[in-house]
């Protein structure tokens, strides 16, 4: 069932303006801070935990075939809509605009998604009543962000967030979904996990307008969610993107959990000829360049660690490996119909995902990557610092 509460056709989108392109962060010798991949690994040993690291618990870090998390746990996948404004500003890195083609001041953006946007919301048995999940779609120049410490990016987005946030149901749930369109361009959705006539479901919504549908989820695994408005090359490389999680009926088994979320970054933004024709200036893991190689991802040794892996491209193929480890478990899309056993490296198309599960054999920092070094080069690249 559907209910469109537009009153007026819904227009087709218009491009952004196309705003100058720096030269920096090119020819795959992308650094962020002034550290490359090679400078990352030598480094290893000098991570340290971050602060915003919380301590294990069910509905937290390990996740599995618990109890149902209370109320406002299940509430943190379908978080309120909010308002461009109730995102935390990132820090200046004291950079400001010297001309009309400099890029903006590092003091108008703010942090692509919350510090914590790698700890997925905690599985739950399927419930009953639909599973409320709304978000609101943004653009304009109150959208910047930091995508590199130095590196401002106009994005579009949902929910004020880059990637927007995870939703994670379980097979059998059904969705009702509402998209609030709070910015100027009509936007859409593209659920991969949802099977319903495109036609219907994911037409474009007018800026002040709002649209709900419901979805069942009727296969287990790791999806995409996405802006399909036109171009949705540009929506999608401007940010507007997302994971979905859909456990298999019976759980999983307790785990150590974290969604990693690749994209590619063009110019400073609304770059449609980039795009179309450039390789990415950046490529990240949910939204920032060496995100977690100053914010390492923890785990134990010998603990199961599972992670869902999403690359939402638009352009490229991830090759991700953990460097030190192997996975012990792979699901291509997440699917346990696709269960292999072990993988050293997985590779994952633009608009898919991946589930996969290691356990690292002592103490000690292990860099992940994208094996595609001139992408890892360009951002893909983070730590995990395991301890006893």
């Amino acid at each position: 069932m559907h209910a469109d509460t537009e009153t007026s056709p819904r227009p087709q989108d218009a491009l952004l303006p196309q705003l100058t392109r720096r030269g920096f962060l090119r020819a795959g010798a992308v650094v962020a801070g002034g550290v490359g991949v090679t400078a990352v690994v030598s480094a290893c040993a000098a991570a340290v935990v971050p602060a915003w690291t919380v301590a294990p618990s069910p509905a937290g870090l390990v996740a599995g075939n618990s109890a149902p998390p209370p109320a406002s746990a299940a509430a943190a996948a379908s978080p309120a809509l909010p308002s461009p404004s109730a995102v935390p500003a990132a820090a200046s890195t004291g950079l400001s605009s010297t001309g009309p083609s400099a890029a903006p001041s590092t003091t108008t953006a703010k942090a692509p998604s919350p510090s914590g946007f790698a700890v997925p919301p905690p599985y739950r048995p399927k419930q009953a009543a639909p599973f409320n999940f709304a978000l609101a779609s943004y653009d304009g120049p109150a959208q910047r962000i930091l995508i590199a410490p130095d590196r401002v990016y106009a994005s579009m987005n949902f929910n004020g967030q880059v990637p927007a946030p995870t939703l994670r149901v379980t097979e059998g749930d059904t969705v009702r979904f509402t998209l609030t369109n709070q910015g100027k361009l009509s936007h859409s959705i593209d659920f991969h996990a949802a099977q319903t006539p495109w036609s219907k479901n994911y037409g474009p919504v007018a800026p002040g307008a709002s649209f709900s549908f419901e979805w069942t989820a009727h296969h287990a695994g790791v999806f995409m969610y996405h802006c399909g408005a036109a171009p949705v090359i540009m929506h999608i490389g401007d940010g507007m993107y997302g994971a979905v999680i859909v456990d298999p009926s019976a759980g999983r088994a307790t785990a150590r959990e974290y969604v990693l979320v690749q994209g590619e970054f063009y110019g400073q933004g609304s770059d449609y000829a980039a795009m179309l024709n450039n390789p990415p200036d950046v490529v990240a893991f949910n939204g920032q360049a060496f995100r977690y190689k100053t914010q390492p991802l923890t785990a134990v040794a010998g603990e199961l660690v599972r992670l869902f892996i999403v690359n939402a491209g638009p352009n490229l193929t991830s090759a991700f490996h953990v460097i030190g480890a192997l996975f012990d478990h792979y699901e291509a899309s997440g699917s346990p119909d696709n269960a292999q056993g072990m993988h050293q490296t997985v590779g994952i198309p633009p608009g898919d995902g991946a589930l996969v599960e290691l356990r690292f054999p002592e103490p000690g920092t292990y860099p992940f990557v994208t094996h595609k070094f001139n992408d890892a080069e360009k951002g893909a690249t983070g730590l995990f610092v395991v301890t006893a």
